[in-house]
């Protein structure tokens, strides 16, 4: 017998079991899993589903044994008066009505307009089994995002959080997709106030400013995540316009930022670049990092330490390198400019009517690339400078909104995007340079054919930006949209006078062989021969596949293909591959498994289905996929990887095991127990 409500659902059993009669203990089984799947029908959920994998359905109160989304939604205030304060009112089925049909039969559109700005949307996702993918970069890149704990994080590009690209985009591994419309004041929460959930919230307060408050997402569902990317894709994603610079791809970046800091003058920097030709590397990019300037935002080369910088960069280029500088949006308060300028409107104000503002290397104001004049008075100030140094190509640093003055005020008004326009104005500002140039902030500028360079690294083991990261921003960055990835400096950039070991360098350099890019900075003489030999055998590695990888980038443009996917991209029914974030792909054909936990020398690898080909042991037996390698030998010399010779794999043998959901097996197993106590 049982009782049930909204909430609750009361199960009493009498039973009594003979040793022999099993099949009452079958039929007890049978029943408790209908209640528990009755039980599911009363709870207050929207419910989203597709039958056929075709026509997406929604509804309320219904119990759905395929793949489902389960939304909860919520409202409040930001002023709880009762006088201001509208409470809520009924279950969650009057928001069906919210709902309306898509131009495509497996997605639907949700829109609720506040009627006061006073008002708090949110709606929650139940996280449940699935995997969830997509979302912003941050500085604690755990995959999937089902790791996560945020609370209210505000959904803006900041320095924060290291939270320099953010896309409104989020799909799981049952092949539902989330879009919200970027014009949504939106915060975040996974894990937060309500664990297992991912919730989305519109409120117009800071960092935002809006003429209306509303909550408008679209939801669909295709057969697997692959295909519900590829929609995306297709939907609003879009692909870049073109590659970056294929010199970049195939020889390496040589910065000196990590190892000289702003300790940069002419005799650090041509010995530097002496040091590279003298142990036989490749030449690639000489880039100057900060410090060059006379003052932050001037533009003009500090002759105390640049005597001659033309003559410089004419001595690099004869080594061989091309010539690389980096640059930033800011003028600093103390430049001679910095009033000349501000006196022209040339910089962000706010709604306090101040254009001061805060950057790493002090008191500034951030230029307004929503303004025409503004950006090309900035953008002709860099060409002047590329014309007297002879520099080639641009490092784009910062460019999040969250550098502006608090809720800040643009030329530019419009506040749909807001306050993240002023990142895709400095994009649109920047891509004019070429597509040697790299830049680290973005939002909807997936068609930005260049390299976006990971946020700052740190020289670490742990998942706070340190290597492990360096695989979980490549795939999360992939499945956003922005294949074209930089990785940051082998061995990090040694922050708080802590600088790589030998074996955390040496596992760097082979994690970022079959990334797009080899940056160096602190470099492989530093510290012994065994490196140095080391990093010039995986760069050889790495030159036979640098073709591979600039095909791979036309083919992003081509078709939006991820040029580094998630295991899972070539098996996307697989679930034990889901989770998998030490792993990546380098097209669908070779798969890396770096060693990315200090003092391991073997480590567990998951080969997805297709048949494979271990590289370390080439004339070893191939190995069939959908299968875990355990304890592969991994001594500091190895870096493991695989190619996959055909996608065909074993079928699985048949088995008379009877797969059920762990909740019910647990349910079951429990009260078998008790039967037999």
């Amino acid at each position: 017998q049982y009782s049930s409500s909204t909430s609750t659902v009361i199960i009493h059993v009498t039973f009594q079991l003979k040793r022999t009669n099993m099949n009452n203990l079958l039929a007890f089984y049978v029943i408790a899993l209908t209640l528990v799947s009755a039980s599911l029908a009363t709870s207050d959920y929207i419910v989203l589903y597709s039958e056929d994998e075709k026509q997406l359905q929604v509804t309320y109160g219904k119990t759905i044994t395929s793949k489902n989304l389960k939304l909860t939604f919520y409202e409040d205030c930001i002023n709880k008066d009762p006088s201001f304060c509208t409470t809520k009112t009924g279950d969650n089925s009057s928001y069906l009505r919210y709902f309306s049909e898509s131009e495509k039969q497996e997605c639907k559109h949700f829109e609720q307009i506040s009627e006061s700005m006073n008002d708090i949307f949110q709606f929650c996702v139940d996280m449940e089994n699935s995997s969830w993918f997509g979302g912003a970069e941050t500085g604690l890149q755990e995959w999937p995002l089902n790791k996560l704990n945020w609370t209210d994080m505000s959904y803006v590009t900041k320095e924060s959080y290291s939270q320099a690209v953010v896309e409104s985009y989020f799909f799981n591994s049952d092949g539902f997709y989330i879009h919200i419309n970027d014009s949504v004041a939106l915060f975040v929460d996974i894990n937060g106030p309500r664990p297992g959930k991912m919730c989305f919230t519109s409120k117009v307060i800071a960092p935002y400013r809006k003429l209306s408050n509303i909550m408008q997402f679209r939801v669909c569902k295709f057969s697997n995540p692959r295909i519900a990317h590829e929609n995306a894709i297709k939907d609003f994603l879009g692909t870049p316009t073109s590659i970056p610079d294929p010199y970049v791809i195939k020889y390496p970046i040589w910065s000196t930022w990590a190892r000289y800091k702003i300790e940069v003058n002419t005799s650090s920097v041509l010995s530097y670049a002496e040091e590279i030709v003298k142990n036989g590397f490749q030449r690639g990019t000489f880039e100057i990092d900060d410090k060059w300037e006379t003052c932050y935002g001037n533009a003009e080369i500090d002759v105390k330490r640049f005597e001659d910088i033309r003559n410089t960069v004419n001595k690099l280029k004869s080594y061989g390198f091309k010539t690389s500088l980096w640059i930033h949006p800011f003028v600093n308060k103390e430049c001679s400019i910095h009033e000349t300028v501000k006196n022209k409107g040339y910089f962000v104000n706010s709604t306090s009517n101040t254009v001061d503002s805060t950057w790493w290397n002090g008191n500034a104001s951030y230029v307004d690339f929503t303004n025409p004049e503004a950006a090309a008075w900035w953008s002709n100030t860099l060409r002047n400078l590329l014309a007297k140094s002879g520099i080639d190509t641009l490092k784009f640093d910062a460019g999040e909104s969250s550098w502006s003055p608090p809720l800040p005020v643009y030329y530019d008004n419009d506040l749909t995007y807001y306050p993240d326009n002023i990142v895709n104005a400095y994009l649109n500002t920047i891509k004019a340079f070429g597509n040697g140039i790299e830049y680290r902030s973005s939002r909807r500028s997936q068609e930005f054919g260049c390299l976006l360079r990971m946020i700052d690294r740190e020289s670490r083991w742990s998942y706070e930006l340190g290597l492990p990261t360096l695989v979980t921003s490549l795939i999360h960055l992939n499945m956003i949209g922005y294949p074209f990835v930089l990785p940051d400096m082998i061995g990090g950039n040694g922050y708080n006078n802590l600088p790589p070991s030998k074996e955390m360098y040496i596992r760097w350099m082979q994690a970022t062989v079959f990334m797009p890019v080899v940056q160096f900075s602190y470099t492989p003489w530093d510290f012994d021969s065994q490196t140095l030999s080391l990093c010039q055998h995986f760069m050889e590695l790495r030159s036979n596949y640098t073709d591979t990888i600039v095909d791979l980038m036309k083919n992003t443009v081509a078709n939006g293909s991820p040029v580094n996917p998630p295991v899972w991209w070539i098996d996307p029914t697989d679930a034990d591959a889901y989770a998998i974030d030490d792993q990546f792909l380098l097209g669908e054909n070779i798969l890396v498994a770096p060693v990315l936990v200090e003092g391991a020398t073997s480590r567990n690898i998951y080969l997805p289905t297709g048949l494979w080909r271990d590289e370390n042991h080439p004339g070893s037996s191939l190995l069939f996929g959908r299968t875990w390698l355990i304890n592969y030998p991994a001594s500091l010399e190895v870096l493991p990887w695989f190619t996959r010779v055909s996608s065909e794999s074993l079928s699985e043998p048949s088995s008379s095991v009877c797969r059920i959901p762990s909740a019910s097996y647990i349910f079951v197993l429990g009260f078998i127990a008790y039967l037999f106590r």
